[in-house]
């Protein structure tokens, strides 16, 4: 009898460990798919000819399209502040790469020489 719990007990583990497993490689993958996304909302507003030479509207768009990519229910609890903050690091570290091919801050750098 009380094999049987203890066997019962440890298939219960297992399966919570593989739920939570699956569900920390699902939100993952969604969220590497909204980065993908978001990269290239950055490459469309680049080209809209009605967000030429406005870099505050051009974020603005990407971060309206990006908040349309999460699930509803994550919404609710994301501020625009803070996918603000996701999103610019996010083009940050696209730039970063771009620079020079390496992600090494070398932007900041650039901009606190005085």
């Amino acid at each position: 009898m009380v094999t049987k719990v203890v066997v019962a007990f440890v298939i219960l583990v297992a399966f919570i460990v593989v739920v939570a497993g699956f569900y920390f490689y699902a939100r993952d993958l969604s969220l590497a798919d909204i980065r993908a996304d978001v990269y290239q909302m950055f490459l469309e507003a680049e080209h809209r000819p009605e967000l030429v030479h406005k870099g505050k509207q051009k974020m603005k768009w990407v971060l309206s399209r990006a908040r349309s990519l999460l699930p509803a229910w994550i919404q609710v609890f994301i501020t625009d502040a803070f996918l603000e903050r996701v999103v610019q690091g996010w083009f940050d570290a696209v730039k970063d790469l771009l620079d020079d091919g390496k992600f090494n801050r070398s932007g900041e750098e650039a901009g606190n020489v005085n």
